[in-house]
């Protein structure tokens, strides 16, 4: 069986975790979404060619974050999706969601639209995640998806982590927690910016209800 969103026909989804276990286990949820599993069961080639092959043997992709473990991959999931998401090609990000994978896959969060727990896999959040790209794809966001301009301002800034992070606040949003941001996600040009008190203009998607769902892009700086 297949799954037809909007016009767009997917039978065969890439597994690709660096977990034999992990593979397995997608693969199940696969096949009880009533698709086709392709298993990658050895190590990844360079993340080009990987996003080629891939996409000429599937019609879309399931990917752990933490693929490096073992020299399975010379790259992680959020890179991977992301180049699928250039390319317009559905797949979906599981991770174990832990802080530090949120703050190292930020610089890629706009490219990441459906993030899922790995333990909340399954046919219907497959199912649903597929659906979502397919949607955003053409620019049909979710509210949580959806990006507004927005006023952004600098708090504090740790140049001791690596990366250095800096930590902003959303003024309006619901929560005023501090969000800790990778410098790496400024443009080079723009880092010079990135002071303490300092308040500049990003794309967010405000909508969002938790802090590790936001993403940040198109800086303006007066």
């Amino acid at each position: 069986m297949s799954l037809n969103l909007d016009g767009n026909i997917i039978t065969r989804v890439d597994i690709v975790d660096d977990k034999a276990d992990v593979r397995k286990i997608m693969a199940m949820n696969v096949i009880e979404a009533e698709l086709k599993p392709i298993v990658e069961d050895k190590a990844l080639p360079p993340l080009e060619q990987f996003v080629r092959e891939a996409t000429d043997k599937s019609d879309a992709a399931i990917c752990d974050y933490r693929l490096n473990p073992g020299r399975y991959a010379q790259f992680n999931g959020a890179e991977a999706v992301a180049m699928f998401y250039e390319m317009r090609w559905p797949a979906l990000l599981c991770t174990t969601w832990g802080k530090a994978d949120i703050d190292a896959m930020r610089v890629y969060r706009k490219k990441i639209p459906v993030l899922i727990r790995t333990d909340d896999l399954n046919p219907d959040t497959i199912a649903i995640g597929f659906e979502y790209c397919i949607r955003e794809f053409k620019s049909d966001f979710s509210p949580g998806r959806r990006p507004w301009r927005t006023l952004v301002r600098i708090e504090d800034i740790d140049e001791q982590l690596s990366p250095p992070m800096f930590f902003v606040v959303l003024p309006g949003w619901y929560s005023s927690d501090k969000i800790r941001l990778p410098m790496d996600l400024i443009p080079l040009t723009l880092r010079g910016r990135i002071k303490p008190g300092v308040r500049f203009h990003a794309h967010v998607n405000k909508g969002a209800e938790d802090q590790d769902d936001l993403y940040f892009d198109d800086f303006e700086f007066d």
